[in-house]
């Protein structure tokens, strides 16, 4: 039998590396991919509504006008919320501790891939939980959504009691995760990304722009064009559609350059780290990411928008969501049919 050369030898052992270095990448991957996977499903509930005509629950079945639904094992969900704080750790008291300015329940299903997205609008009113500046727990109260993110002593509290109050609006459903982000976040992001191009929906002032405009978007006038808020009732209902117009934008341009090297997931993921928090481990997150986010290039979206009422209160607008909207939105999200 012919001896390789020396030549051939440190080629065979050059590509044994390669793909042992390979194989170690592909391991490493699933490890990560399965162990996400592990993580979410852990506190799946029914929702529960004894008020609303119509509907019922009953031994793991949801019934409304006259059709039949189970929760769907393949959704997962995660809470965005963006705050108005400069910086994420800043501390200014249980109380004082900033407002939820902008606020998404994510779905993705594992199976089908179709990702939903509940926007909640930050003057729904609902109970939130009250502490007092010492941390004591006072009871909850009626508010604006937008307030719970103040009652924390910390990001994580903060985000927890968002967290509990959107559930609870919700029909308290659970919502697996939460990812908190402050406003130095939206430059970072669109920065990472290379900038964002897309169509103004309305006059932005600020950036000189006129509905229908071509913007091209680097950190800063993404900010602007994210933050622009008309002092009316419908001002922040015309910022949550360029808030859903930009994520979006977003997801698509993120997702095809992560398609294109997933090593990119790793490097945003270190980057968004100083104005962001979350309770979604990096294994939560390459699983969502190689399972839906990414095959999902075209940002095909599926707001579930929740339809209501708002009213000038004593101290702000208050919107009070629609029980059919609310429910068919859930429903649509969560639940499939039996």
């Amino acid at each position: 039998m012919a001896k390789l050369s020396k030549g051939w030898k440190i080629t065979v052992i050059i590509a044994s590396v390669i793909v042992g270095l390979l194989l170690l990448l592909l391991i490493t991957y699933l490890i990560l991919v399965l162990s996400g996977k592990s993580r979410f499903h852990k506190n799946d509930r029914d929702i529960s509504a004894s008020n609303i005509k119509g509907l019922e629950v009953d031994d793991g079945v949801v019934t409304y006008k006259g059709k039949n639904y189970i929760l769907d094992p393949d959704v997962v969900s995660v809470l965005f919320i963006g705050i108005d704080k400069e910086k994420i750790g800043d501390d200014f008291g249980i109380g004082s501790n900033g407002q939820a300015d902008t606020l998404f329940v994510m779905t993705l299903n594992t199976k089908t891939k179709a990702i939903r997205i509940i926007p909640i609008p930050r003057e729904a009113m609902v109970d939130v939980d009250i502490f007092s500046p010492k941390g004591k727990y006072t009871g909850a109260r009626n508010e604006q959504i937008c307030l719970s993110y103040a009652y924390g002593k910390d990001p994580e509290k903060s985000a927890e009691n968002t967290l509990k109050s959107a559930s609870r609006l919700l029909l308290n459903i659970n919502i697996s995760n939460y990812v908190t982000m402050d406003l130095r976040g939206i430059s970072a992001i669109t920065d990472i990304i290379g900038g964002i191009s897309l169509t103004a929906i309305e006059d932005i002032p600020e950036l000189g722009c006129k509905t229908g405009d071509t913007l091209n978007l680097d950190g800063k006038k993404a900010r602007i064009y994210l933050q622009s808020r008309t002092e009316d009732a419908e001002g922040s209902s015309k910022r949550l559609e360029r808030q859903k117009q930009f994520m979006t934008a977003f997801a698509s341009k993120a997702g095809n350059k992560i398609s294109e090297d997933f090593g990119l997931l790793k490097t945003y993921y270190d980057k968004m780290k100083p104005y962001t928090s979350t309770d979604l481990s990096f294994s939560q997150i390459t699983y969502l990411a190689s399972t839906g986010i990414v095959r999902n290039l075209g940002g095909q979206f599926d707001y579930q928008t929740i339809n209501g009422e708002k009213k000038v209160g004593e101290k702000w607008v208050e919107f009070y969501p629609d029980s059919d909207s609310l429910v068919t939105a859930i429903l649509n999200t969560f639940y499939k049919q039996k």
